[in-house]
């Protein structure tokens, strides 16, 4: 059974601090500026495709996820948030004139909870596809994508639920989970047909 839903993140962000006047000739700056991030701000997703099929039995899950970016400024690498996840293949692509770059060097760093990809030339300014087919775990604490085990007369069965607040989705999705990058998704499950799919946005398919 394939469900696909189309869900749209909406965050509010909560500016604590008050910050000086800006001088009368100084251009505001934009809430995206004034947050808080642990990302570059080269790089702005504005849509993601995610497919995955898990394996509940194995825990663990196969996905794949196209994101539409904006690059702002002139770069050669893409950080996004991912967490115990191993990657099979990336790729890039230009809106523009469809150039596709050559693989990416993909670095890891589990302290920051990060992947970095290195291209092997400048990404200027403009609108980019990046594609990845990845691996991630299926937890048992309620982060990401995780199981629970339950009774029942004909024996234990398991059911997988999904936490992404408040930073969980880097568990699930390559992305960058941070609330100032807000986009919309697009999202298919692939599951045995015996078992039933619910989501808190209506079935596209």
């Amino acid at each position: 059974m394939r469900r696909i839903v189309v869900c749209v993140i909406v965050v509010a962000l909560s500016v604590l601090s008050l910050a000086p006047a800006a001088h009368a000739d100084a251009p505001a700056a934009t809430a995206a500026e004034q947050a808080t991030t642990q990302l570059p701000r080269d790089v702005r997703p504005t849509h993601y495709d995610v497919a995955i099929r898990p394996n509940a039995e194995k825990m663990v899950f196969s996905g794949h996820v196209a994101i539409d970016i904006d690059v702002l400024q002139a770069t050669n690498t893409i950080t996004l948030n991912a967490i115990d996840m191993t990657f099979q293949l990336v790729g890039l692509t230009s809106a523009a004139d469809r150039f596709m770059f050559q693989l990416p060097r993909v670095t890891l760093d589990a302290d920051a909870q990060t992947v970095t990809f290195a291209f092997d030339r400048t990404l200027a300014p403009g609108r980019y596809k990046l594609a990845m087919d990845y691996i991630g775990k299926i937890g048992t604490q309620a982060t990401g994508l995780f199981a629970i085990d339950y009774d029942t007369r004909a024996g234990k069965k398991r059911a997988l639920y999904t936490q992404f607040e408040n930073s969980d989705a880097r568990h699930f999705i390559p992305s960058l989970d941070e609330p100032a990058y807000k986009a919309t998704f697009t999202l298919e499950a692939t599951v045995p047909s015996g078992q039933m799919v619910v989501s808190n946005m209506p079935a596209a398919e």
